[in-house]
């Protein structure tokens, strides 16, 4: 899947609002600044255990008090440490306080030697109960934080959610993982998804930059579908590698560049990074399955309008061929009028051909994106006169009432694409009303607007109200339509007169026709052709 190469906008900046804003998630795995002070942190425990335990045996030594009470206070001590520091260094309080009460403050004092069999007790059951209390509440302690970790867990797996809700694209939603994942791992991250050609690639949010070594140990990971890297039996590398799997498959990798102190993840680091990465995976597999809906979709789209291509072509062929066919065979015949009437036969078939042809083609310059415009000074009565007589005998039974102001100025248009928009609104015209009809055609200048208004109406059945949507889409045909048409003209209307930096409108004329109306900017005669004014 290959990545838009775009950076993040800036905050403020246009297109920002698109991409979710960071989540205030409390980081789960701490940065390098964190493990130097967790070193520090540890020895500052155990200096104030012992700290501690000297400080009550040295202002004890001499206080007037039985040795049962330090004994209490030494207890009391140890559980109270435990609500400060860790398992081990509790240990080492239970230890160390029952040796110093032992050698410190028990008789005979300075010795360890315990003489009466109740102070053996005594000194027993106080290592058991200081050590199994602190314990205790050490247990406690951890439990709390197992709890708070879960917390933090569900809030890191709310604040992606949200993120990947409000983001409107599947490169939004990469780059708002990617920032989550920052922030709450506090380490570099990269998304790594195949290309068109099987290679990873890497999302442009990213911030952990790969390098040749660290690829290939991504690239095994993806292979067999295994976490590679740091913390791994798979390949040595600076990150930890996690396949994104969905239904077996490796869709992709999570990359994680963890704090070179962090020799060993824990499990519920492990499994919330986990966690991550089977989220992402879920994003990319929705992603592709969306794809692959909308690939369907644009096939069997393909494929219908493939189909109505051919009906249609193959069903307006039919009536201009035997046309053509039969008149050829009458041509034989000596009977003068007769032979003129053929003449007129073969003609309108053979406009008719070119008008179908002329669409096809035109239709086909549209989608290719080989049609540009050439504008030029174009005189309107000269463009209806064109398309007129391009128009043929689909208008000769019918009443062409044209309106030009005498003033009309020159506009800028392309003349050839304007005479195929007018001749395809005229055939559209007398495809939808009867023979002996009137087909206005009004032009003028609105100046309010600085256009040229073109319009063509007729008092026809008008537009059925459930095509509106689809009017200028292609193989669209009215039901009233007799037969004639690809259902390709007013698409190309639509094309070509946004070629030409202009519009179509469709409505209900005041005869209660068809209305259709072509607007063009409009420059003042002088300006050069092709600039946007």
């Amino acid at each position: 899947m290959p990545w838009k190469d775009v950076a993040a906008p800036p905050a403020g900046a246009p297109g920002a609002a698109a991409l979710p804003t960071r989540a205030k998630a409390k980081r789960i795995i701490p940065g390098s600044e964190y493990w130097k002070a967790r070193k520090t942190s540890a020895a500052r425990e155990y200096a104030e255990v012992l700290g501690v335990v000297a400080i009550v045996a040295v202002v004890g030594w001499s206080a007037p008090v039985s040795y049962h009470v330090f004994g209490y206070l030494y207890l009391l001590m140890v559980i109270a440490l435990s609500l400060r520091v860790g398992r081990w260094p509790v240990l080492v309080a239970a230890v160390v306080s029952a040796l110093t009460w032992n050698f410190v403050f028990m008789p005979p004092r300075m010795s360890f030697s315990v003489l009466d069999v109740d102070d053996t007790l005594m000194l027993g059951s106080y290592f058991f109960a200081a050590l199994i209390g602190g314990q205790l509440t050490a247990r406690i302690r951890a439990q709390e934080r197992h709890e708070r970790q879960r917390e933090q867990r569900a809030t890191a797996f709310l604040h992606l959610t949200r993120a990947l809700a409000e983001a409107r694209t599947m490169d939004a939603a990469a780059a708002a993982a990617l920032r989550q994942a920052d922030d709450l791992f506090s380490a570099r991250t990269a998304l790594l998804l195949p290309d068109e050609n099987g290679s990873l690639t890497a999302h442009p949010a990213g911030t952990f930059r790969l390098g040749e070594q660290e690829r290939a140990v991504a690239a095994v990971a993806w292979a067999r579908g295994q976490p590679a890297g740091r913390g791994t039996e798979i390949l040595p590398g600076d990150g930890l590698y996690l396949p994104l799997l969905r239904a077996g498959q490796a869709l992709g990798v999570f990359a994680v560049q963890l704090p070179p102190e962090l020799t060993e993840l824990s499990t519920a680091q492990r499994d919330l990074i986990e966690g991550f990465a089977a989220q992402i995976a879920l994003l990319v597999e929705h992603e592709q399955l969306r794809a692959a809906g909308e690939r369907e979709k644009l096939l069997e789209e393909s494929d219908r309008l493939h189909r109505t291509l051919l009906d249609s072509v193959s069903h307006e062929l039919k009536t201009p061929l035997a046309v053509l066919r039969s008149a050829g065979e009458k041509l034989t015949t000596d009977d003068p009028d007769r032979r003129v009437n053929l003449a007129g036969e073969i003609r309108t078939a053979t406009r008719r051909l070119d008008h179908l042809v002329a669409n096809l083609l035109n239709q086909t310059r549209l989608e290719t994106g080989r049609l540009e415009a050439q504008l030029d000074w174009c005189d309107v009565r000269d463009l209806i006169g064109a398309a007129r007589r391009a128009a043929g005998d689909a208008v000769a039974a019918r009443t062409l009432k044209i309106e030009v102001p005498p003033d009309m100025p020159l506009f800028l248009a392309d003349a050839v694409l304007m005479e195929h928009v007018m001749a395809n609104l005229l055939f559209n015209a007398a495809l939808h009303t009867p023979i002996g009809t009137t087909i206005r055609v009004t032009a003028g200048l609105d100046e309010e607007h600085r256009c040229v208004r073109l319009e063509v109406a007729d008092n026809g059945p008008g537009i059925p109200a459930e095509i509106n949507a689809t009017l200028f889409q292609k193989f669209q045909r009215g039901p009233a339509a007799r037969a004639g048409g690809l259902g390709l003209g007013l698409s190309i209307v639509r094309g070509f007169m946004e070629a030409q930096h202009g519009q179509v409108s469709a409505g209900r004329s005041p005869e209660g026709g068809a209305l259709f109306t072509l607007q063009l900017p409009y420059a003042p005669h002088g300006a050069v052709p092709g600039d946007e004014t």
